[in-house]
């Protein structure tokens, strides 16, 4: 993992601890895959290819994950 990486999730983290409403650890899991999805796909200027080697997982798991939070 980068150090650009680790302060992500830390970022990431800090969000959730300054939440006023409860939020169940799937939604936090959700908003967190949402917002890494997002990013991978920035970065890789929407080659799903690349951003799903970038994020560990499948091209195929990735565009499933893409139509569940409507992001594509």
């Amino acid at each position: 993992m980068t150090h650009k990486e680790q302060d992500y999730i830390w970022e990431a983290l800090d969000y959730f601890n300054t939440s006023d409403t409860e939020t169940s650890l799937s939604q936090e899991v959700e908003n967190m895959e949402r917002e890494r999805i997002t990013t991978a796909l920035e970065m890789h200027e929407g080659n799903r290819s690349h951003a799903a080697s970038a994020l560990g997982i499948g091209r195929t798991l990735l565009i499933h994950k893409i139509k569940k939070y409507d992001l594509g």
